[in-house]
């Protein structure tokens, strides 16, 4: 894993994005494949294993957030939980935005841009193929380096990509950042 800390993200205009498939979920019950169902998923014992481990890796690389976005899905609310305190204070503004479930990968990219620039280090938890395929798009040829190829291969829940940002919100744009860290598997 590598200490981000130690490259300068913390320099003036530094901002750092981090992306979060939402950890493992139990199905639907009886196979019930409504939107009322599938938002009522939970995590199972191992979502919040693998989310708490999460939790701790973030918390390793000196990584704690000013504002949360979760999806409306309880298993998204779940997995933030799980994660765990980040133990800087001030504690991170929390928010549920509804853009985060079934919306495409430009409605997540639209509402990063609506952030107000006070935020600098933002975490996004949300739900595939959606976040998968913003990832890709923000790392762009990112993902041939070989520490980072692991995304050719997908997006795994409670998986995570790390982004560093120079600039403003409103700015981001697809291959505009700096893919820093993939925690999958």
């Amino acid at each position: 894993m590598q200490d981000l800390s130690k490259r300068g993200d913390t320099a003036p205009g530094a901002r750092m994005l981090v992306l979060m498939r939402h950890a493992e979920a139990f199905h639907a019950p009886h196979g019930d494949l409504g939107r009322a169902s599938d938002l009522s998923r939970p995590l199972t014992p191992s979502g919040r294993r693998k989310a708490g481990q999460r939790g701790t890796q973030l918390r390793e690389i000196g990584f704690h957030p000013d504002l949360v976005l979760v999806s409306p899905a309880i298993r998204s609310s779940e997995t933030y939980t799980a994660l765990g305190p980040f133990p800087a204070a001030p504690a991170p503004t929390v928010a549920q935005e509804a853009g985060l479930y079934e919306s495409g990968p430009d409605t997540i990219l639209d509402i990063i841009r609506l952030i107000p620039d006070m935020f600098n280090n933002i975490m996004v938890i949300g739900h595939n193929p959606d976040l998968y395929h913003l990832v890709l798009d923000l790392a762009g040829r990112a993902i041939d380096d070989p520490d980072k190829s692991i995304l050719s291969r997908g997006f795994p829940t409670a998986s995570v990509a790390c982004f560093r940002i120079h600039g403003p919100w409103h700015e981001l744009a697809a291959k505009r950042a700096v893919l820093s860290l993939v925690l999958c598997a």
